[in-house]
C-alpha cells in the first residue's frame, strides 16, 4: 500500500506540478468552451483523453512500443495549439462529434508516451510492477479532475457575467494558451 501511495502521490504532483504547463496548458484548452452547464460532452472528451494516455503509457512501460521521445516532445505543443485554436473556430456543438473523441482519444496516446517517459525516470526497480503504474495512473487522473474543474469553475463564473472579457473569455484565454505554448516550447 505504501508503494501504491507514494506512485499516486507522485501522478498527482506530476501533473499539478508548475513545471508541467504542458498538462495544465492542454487541459485548460480543452475544458474552456464548457461550463458545469455542459460537462457532460467534456467528460467523454476528457474520457477519450484518459483512454489513450492509458494506454500508450502502458503500451510503454511494458516495452511493447516506444516512440522517439523527441517526436512525442514535439508533438505534445502541437496538441495544446490544435486544441486552443479549435477552440477560435469551432463551436461547442462541433465538439461534440465523434470526431472530436478521436482526435482526444490520440492526443490521449501522444500524451501518455510524454507520461511513459517520465514514468521511466522515477521507477526504482528494472522489474514493471503493476501497483506502482495504477498508482501513478490514478494521481495523474484525479490531478486532471483537479485542473478540469478549476477551468470549469472560471468558466462557470465568467460566463454568467456580461462584460467584454466574459463574452470573449474562451477566445481571450485560447489566444493566451497558444502565445504561451509557442513562448515555452518553440
Amino acid at each position: 500500500m505504501d508503494t501504491f501511495l507514494f506512485y499516486l502521490k507522485v501522478g498527482i504532483n506530476h501533473i499539478l506540478d508548475i513545471n508541467a504547463y504542458d498538462h495544465l496548458l492542454f487541459l485548460s484548452s480543452i475544458t474552456l468552451p464548457y461550463t458545469f452547464k455542459r460537462y457532460y460532452s467534456l467528460f467523454w472528451i476528457v474520457t477519450f483523453f484518459t483512454i489513450g494516455h492509458t494506454f500508450s503509457l502502458y503500451i510503454s512501460t511494458y516495452g511493447i512500443y516506444n516512440p522517439d521521445l523527441n517526436i512525442i516532445e514535439f508533438l505534445i505543443p502541437i496538441t495544446i495549439l490544435f486544441s486552443a485554436v479549435s477552440n477560435l473556430f469551432l463551436k461547442v456543438q462541433v465538439k461534440k462529434s465523434s470526431l472530436s473523441y478521436l482526435v482526444s482519444l490520440l492526443f490521449g496516446l501522444i500524451h501518455g508516451f510524454g507520461f511513459a517517459g517520465f514514468y521511466d525516470q522515477i521507477t526504482f526497480s528494472d522489474n514493471i510492477e503493476f501497483t506502482p503504474l495504477i498508482g501513478f495512473t490514478i494521481g495523474v487522473e484525479i490531478a486532471q479532475i483537479i485542473i478540469v474543474f478549476f477551468v470549469l469553475l472560471l468558466s462557470t463564473i465568467l460566463n454568467s457575467r456580461r462584460n467584454f472579457f466574459s463574452k470573449n473569455f474562451i477566445k481571450i484565454m485560447s489566444i493566451l494558451i497558444c502565445l504561451l505554448t509557442i513562448l515555452i516550447f518553440f
